[in-house]
């Protein structure tokens, strides 16, 4: 017995079964015996034309044996595509099935030939397999070879026989290759046409006879396995639980909001966030998050930062905001991802334009740089006052500073050195900030450039008003 052994290197086999349209559906397996042989002759012509004919028909003719195949756990799918159908409608777009089998990369089926092969045509077969990249449709890649030293095989898929029971067996219709001596005695055939040209017969050829099926083919009852093509049999991967504690959006407005605005922008987000969530939980209020309220059951502000940070970002240095995320300390559940990804727009005061929120991507952790000086992109504010007898008001601020970064866990700088506005982006003095939320009081706001002793991971936010924007450091160049 001679053994073809198949291997799947992308995880897919590509082909439709003869009769069926690839809009059905229907994938084939086995390989066809039919599909193969062909394949064999296209190899001879185009890579060994300098063979003859003696040289290769004794291999096609082995193949006209009713093959057995062990058939390794697999399972059926399928993609849909929309062509374009070429009309002026654009919309008009045709759906397309591409059905495979899908079976492990690793995994080997063998198709059993019954024949006396020699060990030169063995040899023959082996390098005309060796050069076949590909069965079916021309993503469908094959490994395969000739083998005859495979013992003990368990054959799941054999030809079925009136006397044979089916038990746990379906029935399948397998493409075969017609024997000369069957092909010498068909009704329809021309006088002149040997049974290898009728194995090489294009399709073209076919339909312009009149034939409904291919003189070299066989259609043959085959017994196979129920489960051969459940997905149940394939091994599953455990899905990676995902977690997400960083939303990041891009704002499209004709008027954006300005960097200026960064709080009050900020607090309507917020504002948005906790409504849509709202009425996730059916307009219960008290099933808002706490996350993005920042306020625990009491009603008391959350400790330790652990509530959502809404940072507004001008990243094209226009001084208009153009990007937005909001970041947690711990993951965002399920309910807070979707009120997230059902935030679209927000409202401007002074009869501006709505501004358009899209979401661009949800990551675990925000993307950082590591730098050894950092300077401020919007303003550093405290709710803590300035009293005299603590030392100079700069003495104070920098004593502020190195609070706010121990608070946020970032180690004490080196060095403070106080600018008077923005050098990051358009140059804006820190007084044009909005530096309160709705109905508080306006705090002093201060900008520097921080020096540490060694790098320390950003862009940071620190001082009152770090959850809405302000308080940003970034590194020099940006």
């Amino acid at each position: 017995m001679v053994i073809i052994e198949l291997g799947f290197p992308s995880g897919r086999f590509h082909a439709t079964p003869w009769g069926h349209n690839v809009n059905e559906g229907v994938v084939e397996w086995p390989p066809s015996p039919y599909r193969i042989a062909r394949a064999l002759v296209d190899v001879w012509k185009r890579r060994r034309p300098d063979w003859p004919v003696e040289r290769v028909e004794p291999i096609l003719q082995a193949l006209c044996t009713l093959p057995s195949f062990y058939l390794p756990p697999a399972s059926a799918s399928h993609t849909r595509s929309y062509l374009n159908s070429n009309e002026r409608n654009t919309f008009a777009q045709q759906l397309i099935f591409d059905a495979f089998v899908a079976v492990g990369k690793e995994e080997k089926l063998l198709m059993g030939i019954d024949s006396d092969l020699s060990p030169d045509a063995v040899g023959d077969l082996n390098e005309l397999l060796s050069e076949l990249n590909y069965l079916g449709r021309s993503e469908s890649w094959i490994s395969c070879r000739a083998i005859t030293d495979h013992h003990d095989v368990q054959w799941n898929c054999v030809p079925l026989t009136e006397q044979e029971s089916k038990g746990r067996t379906e029935t399948v219709q397998v493409s075969c290759v017609l024997s000369p001596e069957d092909h010498a005695r068909l009704p329809y055939k021309p006088e002149s046409e040997t049974w290898l040209n009728a194995l090489c017969m294009t399709s073209k050829d076919i339909l312009t006879k009149g034939w409904s099926a291919p003189p070299a083919m066989l259609r043959h009852d085959y017994a196979r396995p129920v489960n051969a093509l459940q997905p149940s049999l394939r091994k599953k991967r455990k899905a990676p639980k995902r977690q997400f504690r960083c939303v990041r959006y891009q704002l499209q407005s004709s008027v954006l909001p300005r960097v200026q605005e960064t709080v009050q922008f900020a607090e309507r987000i917020r504002g948005h966030l906790m409504g849509i969530h709202k009425k996730i939980h059916d307009d219960d209020p008290s099933q808002v998050s706490q996350i993005f309220s920042g306020k625990g059951d009491n009603g008391k502000k959350l400790e330790g930062h652990r509530h959502a940070f809404y940072l507004p970002l001008d990243e094209d240095g226009d001084g208009r905001i153009d990007h937005l995320m909001v970041v947690a300390a711990e993951p965002f559940n399920v309910s807070e991802l979707k009120a997230m990804d059902r935030l679209r727009a927000v409202w401007q005061s002074k009869g501006r334009p709505d501004v358009n929120i899209i979401l661009l991507s949800m990551l675990n952790e925000p993307e950082a740089k590591l730098s050894r000086t950092w300077v401020s992109a919007t303003p550093f504010v405290t709710a803590r006052h300035y009293r005299k007898g603590r030392g100079s008001y700069e003495e104070w601020v920098e004593n502020e500073i190195v609070r706010e970064c121990a608070f946020h866990g970032i180690p004490e700088p080196s060095e403070i050195q106080f600018i008077d506005r923005s050098i990051v982006g358009r140059p804006i003095r820190w007084m044009e900030f909005c530096r309160s939320r709705k109905n508080g009081s306006t705090l002093r706001g201060v900008g520097c450039i921080l020096t540490f002793d060694k790098p320390v991971p950003g862009p940071f936010h620190i001082g009152a008003l770090c959850h809405f924007g302000l308080g940003r450091f970034v590194v020099m160049d940006e």
